[in-house]
């Protein structure tokens, strides 16, 4: 068996932190509502994870992907949109600057 590591390339990439309030705005950042949406109750309660508040589009890979409150909506290298959490994106990525 052979093992090799790899480090990951440094590569910016943006980020929109969804609130739970902020539906459009992330819409807006993930190219509209057929990449990103609120989940209502009944979503919620049929959901894999009752916790989950959004689910967002990950076209890389073709399938939809549960989000939660105070997670970044990532826009990767590929132009794909994926969440992921606050203290996994400080351990991650380090701050470029803000822009609009």
């Amino acid at each position: 068996m052979t093992i090799t590591r790899y480090r990951k390339r440094p590569v910016e990439v943006d980020t929109i932190q969804w609130t739970g309030t902020n539906e459009a705005d992330v819409q807006a950042f993930t190219e509209g509502a057929r990449n990103f949406y609120a989940l209502d109750d009944e979503d919620r309660e049929n959901s894999d994870d009752p916790e989950a508040t959004a689910t967002v589009y990950d076209k890389l890979h073709s399938t939809w992907i549960l989000a939660y409150t105070g997670q970044h909506i990532v826009r990767g290298v590929k132009g794909e949109f994926y969440p992921i959490a606050e203290d996994v994106l400080a351990e991650t990525y380090e701050p470029v600057g803000e822009y609009l």
